[in-house]
């Protein structure tokens, strides 16, 4: 949404809906039905849940292609502390470790792969160089539960009452 904006998101959504796709609900169910020969696309699979798939592929025949504007958020899982925290100093260490270069390698090894798009040598980094990435900021962050429910609506999904 950030490097194309609200209206050309939309358009694609728009665009997307009009081919009348099968819509799923679970990467892990959707990427694995690609095996299975039920469907031949799968459009925005996780990259994690890609590679988890592929590598239980005996047939080698599933592929991704990284799309651009390379979707990416600044955080995936949020991490804080307290401010009434016993030892906010040791949680304060805890979060420059996790962004360390070994606390990212440590992330993309056992999460799987979920090391930032920003960190030098994380599997996704080495996806995309030269590629344009759309980062939802901070900014954007506090806007995604609109712009989720705008784009809900271009897919022509039906909206349940509150």
């Amino acid at each position: 949404m950030p490097a194309w904006g609200l209206e050309k998101t939309l358009d694609f959504a728009r665009k997307l809906a009009a081919q009348q796709p099968v819509w799923g609900r679970g990467p892990t169910r959707i990427t694995t039905s690609l095996l299975a020969g039920e469907h031949s696309l799968f459009c925005c699979a996780p990259f994690g849940t890609v590679h988890r798939v592929k590598r239980k592929d005996p047939t080698g025949r599933l592929s991704y292609k990284v799309i651009e504007p390379v979707p990416a958020r600044v955080i995936d899982q949020p991490t804080g502390m307290l401010n009434t925290a016993d030892h906010p100093h040791a949680a304060l260490l805890w979060l420059e470790f996790l962004t360390s270069p070994e606390g990212q390698e440590i992330i993309d090894k056992y999460e799987p792969l979920k090391a930032s798009v920003f960190t030098r040598g994380s599997a996704i980094s080495q996806e995309i160089p030269g590629k344009e990435v759309s980062v939802v900021d901070w900014d954007h962050n506090t806007k995604f539960e609109e712009y989720v429910e705008k784009i809900f609506a271009a897919y022509g999904f039906p909206k349940a009452d509150k």
